[in-house]
């Protein structure tokens, strides 16, 4: 959440970078077992980020320029102990570092940018208002271009002839996907035990994908040409309005109330694709678009009540209950969704904390697992899809004996109903209309132990973390993988991240990272068949079937069979070492830094993602005859090789 505002896509370049720049963070807040009453219509861990104000009275700032991004941020007063701003914008340029690591015949491009912006006006002591943005985008590109020119001699129906084929194949593919938030907040202090926040915001998110397939083949007289654009859309508006009290009666309890409202208005899939197909002399254009708009439109409504209070000094709770309602095609869903954790402080320094959460969700993650691409899409819940619902365990240990240390360890069980996969053989790239019967409802779990080891204070600081973590779903009998549990596509059985800082000076200071996770997982073809040549149909008019939709009645159909092994392929572990170097100098009006860093030490080859392509080999049977064998492949992409980067920074 920004300011109050969900956000659908949290993340640049896959995973690697976040969309919060540290410069336009004021303060973040990570619920990652027990979820207070007042988050609700999610199933998952809340990360509450709040911006920065911008200071009042003076101006500061920073820039920095770099071998992979450039930032700036600029705060101060607009008017002088009344109002003030902050703005932080950073653009990076990938698409140029990659260049000299893709192959000749392939064009591979990616940016990304994000802007954020706040207005901080304070009306007097009790009345303060705010006004904040967000713009970021993600876009990325994939050319890929080949050629190829074969003559050899063959033998069809005892007549000789020589046969020269010319191949030219273009394959492009565009992804562009981001979110824009803009959102105003006023807040008001009724007395010293009661205050409110007052909250409306706008948020548009939205993922493109346009892809292109061209082949053009020359067979001696013969010529063929198939031609496919396809665009596709999705994405959600929103449109929120939420009012928090904080009321401390008494000193020993802090309660919290409040009630919301959502609109959204959901665009699950647009397609539109054209087909050019031209054999010879004969043309045939298609184009099919979407049959009517299918934009879902929904009321969220949400109503909750918490209390955070001593029952001793050493024993905590806070109890809550979060109440919401979401409304979609006529239909209603209720949900009532207690919530309660605790804390009991065994020693000084050893505490104990469990918690139990009930959660509904009525915005579905929609998971493409048949290639690992950033292809998942938001769904909303509607006649026919109901909300998801989860009920979460956790209990964990605290230790903080050792000085400028501190130990946890916490496990937790999270089951699930309603979750949605694809059907066997559907995926995102279907036709634009009835997705929802494209999918199917299930059951889920997720459970695992995290341990943390964080060194807090010194002159070497850091942590070493590892997770131990399972993720399943398991659909109805005869449906999605047959009734048979498998692995979620987000499933990563081991996690492990170890940071150090050390200050070798005032002026010097090192760090390095080091990550480790299992693979995910996607479903790949373990069969893929073809029709065989019947021996009363020679060579040509087999070739000209199996190069046009239909002829003569005859229809030919490729097939992917998937037994039982949904999520059957696991991609390679991801592993990564970076490390830098900071020389910090004070001058007269601010602080200058220069920084080198090596991204990716050793060079791990990590997939960003991986798709199936197949390889075509060409030989001759006893007759003679043209053989054609095509073995599938699986390809992965790698985005961020080792990369040197050397930045300056300026902060006055």
């Amino acid at each position: 959440m920004l300011d109050g505002v969900p956000m659908y896509n949290v993340e640049h370049l896959f995973g690697f970078f976040s969309v919060f720049t540290p410069e336009a963070v004021k303060k973040v807040s990570l619920f990652k077992s027990s979820f207070p009453a007042r988050f609700g219509g999610r199933l998952s861990s809340v990360l509450d980020v709040r911006t920065n104000d911008g200071d009042m009275e003076k101006y500061h700032g920073s820039f920095s320029v770099g071998l992979l991004a450039a930032k700036v941020n600029l705060e101060g007063p607009i008017v002088k102990g009344k109002t003030s701003f902050n703005i932080s914008a950073r653009r990076t340029y990938a698409d140029l570092l990659i260049t000299p690591f893709v192959k000749s015949d392939d064009n591979l491009g990616y940016y990304f940018y994000d802007v954020n912006a706040k207005i901080n006006h304070k009306f007097s002591d009790k009345s303060r208002l705010f006004i904040s943005t967000y713009n970021g985008r993600d876009v990325y590109h994939y050319d890929s271009n080949s050629s190829d020119k074969n003559t050899y001699d063959s033998d069809y129906n005892s007549q000789h002839q020589t046969v020269t084929v010319e191949t030219i194949t273009k394959d492009k593919v565009n992804f562009n996907w981001g979110s824009t938030i803009i959102a105003g907040r006023w807040n008001y202090i009724f007395n010293n035990k009661l205050f409110s926040n007052t909250t409306l915001a706008f948020n548009d998110y939205h993922f493109k994908l346009g892809m292109l397939s061209f082949q053009k083949e020359k067979r001696n007289s013969n010529y063929s040409e198939y031609n496919y654009q396809a665009k596709y859309n999705s994405g959600i508006k929103d449109w929120t309005y939420n009012i928090d009290f904080d009321y401390d009666p008494v000193p020993t309890h802090h309660v919290k109330f409040g009630v919301g409202y959502l609109y959204h208005n959901f665009c699950p899939e647009v397609t539109t694709s054209k087909i050019h197909e031209q054999e010879n002399e004969q043309l045939n254009d298609t184009t099919y678009q979407s049959a009517s708009n299918n934009n879902v439109h929904a009321h969220e409504m949400s109503l909750y009540g918490e209390d955070n209070f001593n029952l001793t000094d050493r024993f905590r709770i806070n109890a809550g209950v979060h109440v919401s309602c979401f409304n979609v095609q006529n239909q209603s869903y209720f949900s009532i969704q207690p919530r309660i954790s605790s804390r009991y402080q065994l020693t000084d320094d050893f505490a104990l904390k469990a918690s139990y959460t009930k959660m509904n969700q009525y915005i579905h993650l929609l998971s493409n697992s048949n290639i690992s691409l950033p292809t998942d899409l938001w769904v909303p819940t509607t006649k026919k899809i109901k909300p998801m619902k989860a009920n979460q365990y956790s209990i964990g240990g605290y230790y903080t004996g050792i000085k400028n240390w501190d130990f946890s360890v916490e496990g937790y069980y999270k089951g699930m109903d309603n979750v949605l996969e694809y059907k066997d053989g559907a995926s995102f790239s279907g036709s634009s209309s009835g997705w929802e019967n494209k999918v199917e409802m299930g059951k889920g779990r997720s459970f695992g132990l995290e341990f943390l080891a964080q060194k807090v204070e010194g002159r070497t600081t850091g942590w070493i973390g590892y997770t131990l973590a399972k993720s399943d779903r398991q659909f109805k009998k005869g449906g999605i993988n047959d009734g048979i549990r498998f692995p979620y596509k987000y499933d990563r059985r081991h996690n492990i991240n170890i940071v150090l800082n050390h200050k070798l000076s005032k002026k010097t200071e090192v760090f390095a990272s080091w990550t480790y996770s299992t693979g995910n997982v996607a479903t790949i073809a373990e069969e893929k068949t073809t029709v065989i040549r019947p021996a009363d149909v020679g060579y040509n008019q087999w070739w000209n079937l199996n190069n046009s939709q239909s002829s003569h009645g005859y229809s030919y159909v490729y097939t992917e069979k998937y037994i039982n092994h949904r999520n059957n392929y696991r991609l390679p572990d991801s592993h990564c070492l970076n490390i830098g170097i900071n020389f910090n100098k004070k001058t007269k009006h601010g602080m200058r830094t220069w920084n080198f860093s090596i991204y990716n030490v050793y060079n791990a080859m990590n997939p960003s993602y991986i798709y199936l392509s197949t390889k075509e080999t060409r030989g001759y049977n006893m007759s003679g005859e043209e053989v054609v064998s095509t073995k599938p492949i699986i390809k992965k992409v790698t985005i961020l090789p080792f990369i040197p980067s050397l930045t300056y920074t300026y902060k006055f």
